[in-house]
């Protein structure tokens, strides 16, 4: 039987045999660090594309508003139009499987271009990997963190503070905490959030343009 860790490796992180394995420098990029493939930001088919090559199942679960769906239903608002709102929808996010039994969630946002990566979580069960071997395994893929220890470590994008909160975080961020599990958690940050939620208003601005006065 293979061992699962050889199974997670091979699928979400390809290993070169060589020891002893050396740590990459502190400071990657939490918008170059991925999970099977998927990044943060990464347009939703070639998500589905990482997803299928690393052996992952998914499920798309719900639907949401997308881009230009938000910004009809914004007209409407302003213009106090009557009738429904053309509903176009994304998909919100993938429940996924890994070929070890790796549990994967992501969720998506919805912006001008389509459905793109927004947040992801990995879940692997501690009783069924060698936690050290595999701590070794994400120093050499992803680097020292910049915050925090091996155990329970963050990676931030420069320019954003780096805590140990995935919930607060302003932008791009992955935590990765292999405690007695393995969790790695990432999202594009709240900033990020902002800037989608003023894209839309932005379209809407267009379509109905702001009046330069008023009647009082």
């Amino acid at each position: 039987m293979i061992p699962t860790i050889t199974v997670l490796l091979a699928a979400a992180m390809p290993l070169t045999p060589v020891a002893p394995i050396k740590p990459s420098a502190t400071g990657m990029s939490p918008l170059r660090m991925d999970v099977a493939g998927v990044r943060l930001g990464m347009p939703i088919e070639q998500a589905r594309t990482a997803l299928a090559s690393a052996k992952y199942a998914c499920k798309p679960f719900g639907n949401e508003a997308d881009f230009a769906a938000r910004v009809a239903a914004e007209v409407k608002d302003r213009t106090r139009a009557r009738g429904p709102v053309p509903y176009t929808t994304g998909t919100m996010q993938f429940d996924c499987r890994g070929p070890g039994g790796e549990g994967l969630t992501i969720h998506f946002a919805q912006v001008q271009s389509g459905s793109i990566v927004d947040d992801f979580s990995l879940h692997i069960d501690g009783r069924t990997v060698d936690l050290p071997a595999l701590r070794r395994q994400l120093a050499a893929k992803y680097g020292r963190p910049m915050a925090g220890s091996e155990l329970r470590g963050s990676w931030c994008d420069a320019g954003y503070r780096c805590g140990e909160s995935i919930v607060f975080s302003e932008g791009p961020t992955v935590i990765i905490d292999t405690s007695d599990a393995v969790m790695i958690n990432a999202t594009r940050g709240t900033r990020a959030e902002k800037a989608d939620d003023a894209a839309v208003m932005a379209a809407a601005d267009r379509l109905v343009p702001k009046k330069t006065g008023a009647a009082f």
